[in-house]
């Protein structure tokens, strides 16, 4: 039985976060008017940006970032090659989008406004012993004031790093404070960390290594105390999961198995589920089987609804954006 409602037939890479609705006179331009998207070589008519509108941002085809609706409409780039866009999380009030920059060789986390005209580091100066490092996975905490990413000493998309750096990124200065540090020799790595709705814990993905094999990945929830952080508590045993996120109002957590991101092709069933951040009231939400569809990469829409890449065709080839109410209805 398919079990999407799929909001755009568009073949993407990888579909991100939800924007919700932007305010008003955020980006807007006169919609007859022609814009060059920044750091593209594309022209391209620009989309008026209204208040009240929902808009998603994801990366993927064409290349770089992109904005378009939930009906499918008014899609277009907004920032793309030299380089590549990953990874982007909307600003809570849905004027800005963090992003991370990859030059083939290292990352940075960025900001840019929806037209992508004004992108801008979100740190401009490391401190010692954090320079250098690979930067990915941004997550914009609930009141807009913080950043939270992972710093990884070698480039995690060709050989598994030394360490992994979990840090938090003032939005207005740009200081970075260290959350905690994972090691491989140890056997564990951060991944993908989001923001509790009241800021005062993350849920995340750590990797798990023997060596430098992949044994897979626990979802685990760090808690802050003042100005420190817990360690890493794990909510679920090791297994092939993949990104989580953290409901914007409520004590829900979803995830993934089988993320496209490490398994771009695949017979196992690849679902999705809900938990509480104690571990408890494990959900499935789908229950496509081995060869069937499959449903990865979830993130929560601001309005409590779960927004992921539904992959379909031969080798896995299509993926899609489909849309999931909380409790797996809506289909």
């Amino acid at each position: 039985m398919n079990q999407t409602r799929k909001v755009i037939a568009l073949s993407a890479l990888a579909a991100a976060v939800f924007g919700g609705a932007c305010s008003d006179g955020e980006g807007a331009s006169d919609g007859g008017s022609t814009t060059t998207m920044a750091s593209s070589t594309t022209t391209e008519a620009a989309t008026v940006i209204g208040g009240g509108e929902e808009w998603i941002v994801f990366q993927g085809r064409p290349k770089g970032l992109s904005l378009i609706r939930a009906d499918g409409s008014g899609g277009h780039v907004i920032l793309g090659p030299p380089g590549d866009q990953n990874h982007p999380d909307w600003s809570p009030e849905g004027s800005e989008i963090a992003y991370v920059q990859y030059d083939g060789t290292s990352s940075v986390v960025m900001i840019t406004d929806l037209l992508g005209e004004r992108p801008r580091s979100v740190v401009e100066s490391f401190p010692a012993g954090l320079e250098g490092l690979f930067w990915d996975n941004p997550a914009w905490s609930r009141d807009g004031s913080e950043i939270a990413m992972v710093g990884y000493e070698g480039d995690p998309n060709k050989t598994p790093p030394a360490r992994s750096v979990l840090a938090i990124a003032e939005v207005a200065t740009g200081e970075l404070t260290i959350v905690g540090e994972l090691a491989l020799p140890d056997g564990q790595l951060h991944s993908f960390p989001r923001w509790s709705p009241d800021d005062e814990a993350m849920v995340l993905n750590v990797d798990h290594f023997t060596g430098e094999a992949y044994d897979g990945s626990t979802v685990a929830v760090i808690r802050r105390s003042g100005d420190t952080w817990s360690d890493p508590e794990a909510i679920t045993e090791v297994g092939q999961y993949g990104r989580v996120d953290w409901h914007p109002t409520e004590d829900l957590v979803v995830f993934g198995d089988f993320d496209i991101g490490g398994f771009q092709s695949t017979e196992d069933p690849t679902n999705l589920y809900t938990m509480r951040s104690d571990g408890s009231d494990r959900t499935p939400l789908t229950s496509f089987g081995a060869g069937e569809e499959r449903a990865t990469q979830p993130t929560w829409t601001s309005d409590g609804r779960i927004l992921f890449t539904y992959v379909t065709g031969d080798d896995d080839g299509v993926r899609e954006i489909a849309l999931l109410n909380a409790d797996g209805s809506g289909l």
